[in-house]
Formats: structure tokens, C-alpha cells, sequence
């Protein structure tokens, strides 16, 4: 078997990223991501991947099948002698992350926003369970859109697609060579990192994780019900896709 030309790393919204950047910095070359984002077709190949990465890139028919994507248009010959991984986070967890991050915001725009919509349905009174109604609502209208913008935006659909498509193809085989549940963030690096040859994390070293400030919240039984639909496939890679002897 040919030695391996490279690494791909899928990011998936809410499940680390600034971390494993790091980590691959001289396997995985960053660009510009927000003030003067690239095309594929300026870029040298080595850009490829971060530029994937950029929720801001328009990718048209392929904008949440990221990997099929990397593999039609992208690596050519190349693409399997790439290292193939990414990180699968719990979807309940990954589900509530993205609301906090997404909509329930402590920023007076978003606290503002809010009120607003508390004001239209005259639900004032209502906490924080019928706010994750109306972003599990959100979620569905995106779903059912027909475009990668509406209704809420590109940045709002692309951070809370299902990790499902942007990993599998026509046919719903996994593109990835690796998934890592994000429990196992530090050894799933490792194994990437051992595969070629490179110094392991140690215990001290620090991998930093974003974590929802708002950890605690527990969506009830019937918003769980929404999630399992909404991340139906994302369940099944957590469940039993996701790597786990490190042994």
C-alpha cells in the first residue's frame, strides 16, 4: 500500500476544530477565512481542505456533501491515499451547542430577537424549552428549504447540517476513512498522528474544546424526539460508526 499523501479532515460545526488545526499545522495548511475567503480554483491543492472547511465557500448542489464533493471535484487520483477523518459528537449535545450558540445568545441582538418572537405568539412567560421549540422549528424550515440560504442564512443551515450527508455519498457509504467520537478527541488526534509517525499528545498537553456554557440544559422528551429525527443518520455514526479501540 502506497504511503499516505496527506490528510483530510472533514469539520463538522459544533465538534472541534481550532484544536486539530493546530495539532496538523504542518499537514494542514489554514487560509483566509473570513475577510477574503478563497476559491478552489486560486488555490494551491494544499488549501483545498481549509477551504472546504469555510462554511462561506458556495458549493452549490454540494453544500452539505462536503466529502462528496472533495472526492468528485477535488483530489482526483489522489483521494485514496488521503488520511480521512473527522469527529462525530453526541447529536443531543451537538443539538443543544448549536442552539446556544446559534439562538439563545446572552448578546442584546439576540436577547432582543427573541422578545421580539416571545411578543408575536404573546408568550412572554414562556423559559427556556419553548425557545429550543422554536430553534428545533428553525431547524426543520431549513430542512425542508430548497435553498442553502433561506430561511435563515447560510451561516445558520451550514452549522446545523447533519454530519450524515456531508460524510457519505449517493449511496450512503462513508467517504471518511476514521470517525472519532469527540468523547475521544485526544486519542482519535493520536491515531491520526501515529499514522504518520508523528509526536503523540501527551495527558498534559492541552486540547482545547468549545463547550456550551449552557451544558446543563436537557431538552425534554418530546424535543429529544425532534433531535432523533433531525440527526437521524448522525445517531447511527455516533452509535456505531465512531472508532473506539485505542487499545
Amino acid at each position: 500500500m502506497a504511503a499516505p499523501k496527506g490528510i483530510f479532515w472533514i469539520h463538522i460545526k459544533k465538534s472541534g476544530g481550532t484544536s486539530t488545526r493546530q495539532v496538523f499545522s504542518s499537514l494542514y495548511r489554514e487560509t483566509d477565512r473570513s475577510k477574503r475567503p478563497q476559491c478552489f480554483i486560486q488555490a494551491d491543492p494544499a488549501e483545498y481542505n481549509d477551504i472546504l472547511n469555510n462554511y462561506r465557500v458556495p458549493l452549490g448542489d454540494y453544500q452539505f456533501r462536503r466529502c462528496l464533493f472533495a472526492k468528485k471535484f477535488l483530489y482526483g487520483g489522489d483521494w485514496d491515499r488521503l488520511v480521512k477523518f473527522g469527529f462525530s459528537r453526541n447529536p443531543v449535545e451537538r443539538c443543544v451547542s448549536q442552539f446556544f450558540y446559534l439562538y439563545y445568545r446572552e448578546d442584546t441582538k439576540a436577547f432582543l430577537r427573541r422578545r421580539l418572537k416571545m411578543a408575536a405568539g404573546l408568550q412572554f412567560g414562556r423559559g427556556i424549552h419553548w425557545n429550543f421549540d422554536r430553534f428545533l422549528d428553525m431547524l426543520e424550515e431549513g430542512r425542508r428549504s430548497d435553498s442553502n440560504l433561506a430561511p435563515h442564512g447560510l451561516h445558520f443551515r451550514t452549522h446545523t447540517a447533519a454530519m450524515w450527508d456531508d460524510v457519505t455519498d449517493e449511496d450512503s457509504n462513508i467517504l471518511l476513512d476514521h470517525i472519532f467520537r469527540l468523547d475521544d478527541y485526544r486519542d482519535g488526534l493520536n491515531h491520526i498522528l501515529d499514522i504518520f509517525g508523528m509526536k503523540r499528545l501527551a495527558e498534559t498537553d492541552v486540547v482545547h474544546l468549545n463547550k456550551s456554557k449552557r451544558a446543563a440544559f436537557q431538552p425534554n422528551a418530546a424535543q429529544l424526539a425532534r433531535i432523533e429525527s433531525l440527526f437521524a443518520g448522525d445517531f447511527e455514526i455516533y452509535e456505531k460508526h465512531a472508532f473506539r479501540d485505542f487499545g
